[in-house]
């Protein structure tokens, strides 16, 4: 996917041009959970607890910018008097993050960052979702007893694992012992041809995600749902 190095307990991306304004794919899960109670079945090993879509882009003043991409609205009708320019409008990208370029290599154009600072910094993208440690009654994160175990680099992703400790929250709180948790997320490279969708229909017993559809009426909007798909191997190959 892209190369990644390490030096002196420092880690660094090395991102290929080619690879700017690409989808990737960030899937978080637990490794291994943190002893002690279960709330509502969660917190186990394998357990997911955050996905999201990343982008990343060049920035002024030799940055390299981590965008979050949203799908929730969209719009296909790029004419003159089509909403595809509004919805970009009205969905402009937060940056979840800002790298300065620690180095240019010219020989395979590629930017080198420093991402050992953001993945030791508690955030959405690489761990919990708040939604999941509300649920879990995770606190602070606790910097002494967390690290950074490994990252490796293979053809379509890269694998981070680190631990991480917290303080309990909530009804939790009164206990002074942290939760510890060994956390893996990968970043997948996603096709730069996507998949052909497929709506869903309720009659077929298909996961779905939805979405606000700008072009589907032409006297309003119509929230749409696609069948949740993925692709094999073998269809990865041909394509």
């Amino acid at each position: 996917m892209f190369k990644v190095h390490q030096l002196n307990n420092r880690y660094y991306f090395e991102i290929p041009d080619s690879l700017h304004n690409r989808a990737i794919l960030v899937v978080n899960r637990i490794a291994r959970a943190a002893a002690g109670l279960r709330p509502q079945m969660s917190n186990y090993a394998g357990d997911q607890i955050a996905e999201n879509v990343i982008r990343f882009e060049k920035g002024p003043d030799d940055k390299v910018f981590m965008k979050l991409m949203r799908f929730n609205e969209r719009s296909a009708d790029s004419t003159p008097n089509g909403l595809y320019r509004s919805v970009l409008n009205s969905n402009f990208e937060p940056i979840a993050a800002a790298f300065p370029v620690k180095a240019y290599n010219k020989e395979s154009k590629s930017s080198v960052i420093d991402v050992t600072d953001y993945l030791s910094t508690e955030n959405e993208i690489f761990y919990f979702s708040s939604q999941m440690k509300s649920v879990l009654s995770i606190g602070a994160i606790q910097a002494d007893r967390s690290y950074i175990s490994s990252i490796k680099a293979f053809p379509m992703n890269i694998e981070i694992r680190t631990v991480r400790t917290y303080l309990k929250s909530g009804a939790a709180a009164a206990s002074t012992i942290p939760d510890t948790y060994e956390l893996n997320s990968s970043m997948v490279l996603l096709p730069a041809v996507p998949m052909q969708p497929r709506y869903y229909d309720a009659r077929v017993g298909f996961f779905a995600r939805g979405y606000v559809d700008f072009d589907a009426d032409p006297q309003g909007v119509k929230e749409q749902y696609l069948i949740t798909r993925w692709r094999h191997g073998a269809e990865r190959r041909r394509h």
